[in-house]
C-alpha cells in the first residue's frame, strides 16, 4: 500500500507542477492575469506580482516582467549582469 500513496504523491505533484507552468507560458492558461499593467505598479505591487508570478518566467509573463522592471528601478533588485534583457 506504501509504494501505491508514493506514486500517488509524485503524480499529484507532477499534475500540480504542470499546470502551474502552462499557466505562464505564452499563449497558454489564463493570459489575461499575465497582462502587462495599464498602470505602472507601485513598489508593494510588484513585490505581490513577484511572488504571485514565482512559475513564470519574465520573458514570458509581460505582467512579471513590468513588476521585475519596477523593483529595478526602485533600486530593491539588483539583476545580475546576465539578466540583462529583464530590465530593458
Amino acid at each position: 500500500m506504501e509504494p501505491l500513496l508514493g506514486m500517488l504523491g509524485v503524480c499529484t505533484l507532477l499534475v500540480a507542477a504542470i499546470v502551474g507552468v502552462g499557466s505562464c507560458l505564452p499563449h497558454g492558461g489564463a493570459e489575461d492575469a499575465h497582462r502587462p499593467p495599464e498602470q505602472p505598479f507601485t513598489i508593494e505591487q510588484a513585490h505581490r506580482v513577484m511572488q504571485g508570478h514565482r512559475p513564470c518566467r519574465a520573458d514570458a509573463c509581460p505582467r512579471k516582467q513590468a513588476a521585475f522592471r519596477t523593483l529595478v528601478a526602485s533600486g530593491r533588485v539588483v539583476p545580475d549582469s546576465r539578466a540583462d534583457g529583464y530590465s530593458r
